[in-house]
């Protein structure tokens, strides 16, 4: 009877053990997707900042208005989730 009543402990460790692995792999996996698609949108943000900057380093040139040229954006590249 103990030989049944120690399996049978052995058996109930052994799968909380692996249901909190899978538990722990899910939440890290959700985890990096999330850091992922927050990355991607910064980056998305940044690309956009550059393109309006660079149009208005192309009018000014195509202008002559001559020195300075446009400052590129004060929040480029600072995100509040650093």
């Amino acid at each position: 009877m103990t030989m049944t009543f120690d399996v049978l402990i052995a058996l109930i460790t052994t799968g909380g053990v692996i249901v909190g692995a899978l538990l722990g792999f899910a939440g890290t996996s959700v985890r990096n997707r999330l850091d992922a698609y927050r990355i991607a949108q910064d980056m998305q943000q940044d690309n956009q900042k550059l393109w309006q900057w660079n149009r208005q380093l192309v009018d000014h040139i195509y202008k002559n208005l001559g020195p300075p040229p446009p400052r590129p954006p004060d929040d480029l590249f600072k995100h509040d989730n650093d």
